[in-house]
């Protein structure tokens, strides 16, 4: 995935987030905080029976590379690329169940037929919280219904990851807590049911 005349410029207003600054008095003294309003979101761990693996996704995001390139820290990595669960913000009125089977048919090109609920996590607290609601489905090839890769320019690569490489594979990418945390669950609720 190649990218051209990418550059930094300004901007009034965004759908996704708004900067915010809030004062206040604690212990006598006299406080700002700026963060951001951001949207929530989902997310979810998808299984392959078949292929006994994960299926995750790998995907270009800017606020990765330039964090690398800012503070110069990507070794050997490939700048700005991160691996990822199957994710989207809530920004539809649909309930959270039916925006993450949009995220896989979109970003994987499969339709889970059950999710189960994992966890709500937030984030960002000092920056900008969100929440992000995760969940867990197991797929096979009869719920592939396209090819996936995403929509609107989003350049989404499928990554299918069986489940005894993943440690020796998450040691060559981007730490990505909700990743570690997704296969912990996955190991100690599911993988005597799965394998």
């Amino acid at each position: 995935m190649a990218f051209k005349n990418l550059k930094e410029i300004s901007f009034d207003y965004s759908e996704y987030i708004k900067p915010k600054r809030f004062t206040y008095e604690s212990n006598n003294r006299y406080c700002t905080w700026d963060f951001i309003e951001v949207k929530d979101s989902v997310s979810v761990l998808l299984y392959h029976q078949e292929f006994k693996s994960f299926v995750f996704v790998r995907q270009f995001r800017i606020p990765l590379w330039y964090h690398q390139i800012h503070h110069k820290n990507y070794q050997n990595q490939e700048i700005g690329y991160a691996i990822e669960l199957c994710s989207g913000l809530i920004d539809k009125n649909l309930s959270l169940e039916q925006i993450a089977k949009e995220e896989c048919i979109e970003e994987v090109g499969y339709c889970p037929k059950k999710l189960e609920k994992i966890k709500d996590f937030y984030t960002g607290f000092g920056s900008g919280v969100s929440k992000q609601s995760l969940y867990f489905a197991a797929i096979n090839e009869n719920d592939r219904i396209s090819d996936g890769g995403g929509i609107d320019g989003e350049q989404i690569e499928v990554i299918f990851v069986k489940i005894e490489e993943y440690e020796k594979f998450s040691q060559n990418i981007i730490c990505n807590p909700l990743l570690d945390f997704s296969y912990l669950w996955f190991l100690k609720e599911k993988k005597d049911f799965y394998l």
